[in-house]
């Protein structure tokens, strides 16, 4: 099973039975405590998880996996994202990317990871996304 077969498993467990998957993309999901995290003792690093970013007309999801068995997964409803922004990661002492950031009780970051093309796509996603979130509230 494919990593895009085995998000859309997963999402449509986490959302309702009347809503569907409007569009996805393949993207960086910057999981900020790192792999020490995982286990509870952050490290402050970011570790970029490759995997299916979706919307419905109700919520963000986010599905990549660490390793085949241990995924990670997010179900950010839209009545709780406050803000949805551009932000810049420092990837070396020279070089910083755009992201993505999105603000809800916490803060998820996207990117491509330097890419532009990929980042247009994901400017672009994150463009409906914000239109959806405005027609839900």
């Amino acid at each position: 099973m494919s990593l895009k077969e085995r998000a859309t498993k997963e999402f449509k467990e986490k959302i309702d039975s009347d809503e569907e998957i409007r569009e996805s993309i393949l993207t960086y999901y910057e999981y900020e405590s790192g792999f020490s995290g995982l286990v509870g003792v952050p490290n402050g690093n970011s570790v970029p998880i490759r995997g299916v970013l979706a919307y419905t007309e109700k919520s963000l999801l986010f599905y990549g996996e660490v390793f085949s068995k241990l995924p990670i997964v997010l179900h950010i409803p839209f009545n709780k994202i406050k803000e949805i922004k551009t932000g810049k990661q420092i990837l070396t002492i020279f070089k910083s990317t755009l992201t993505m950031v999105v603000v809800h009780n916490d803060q998820e970051v996207f990117s491509t990871r330097g890419n532009k093309e990929d980042f247009a796509r994901l400017e672009s996603f994150f463009e409906n996304v914000n239109e959806e979130v405005f027609l839900a509230k």
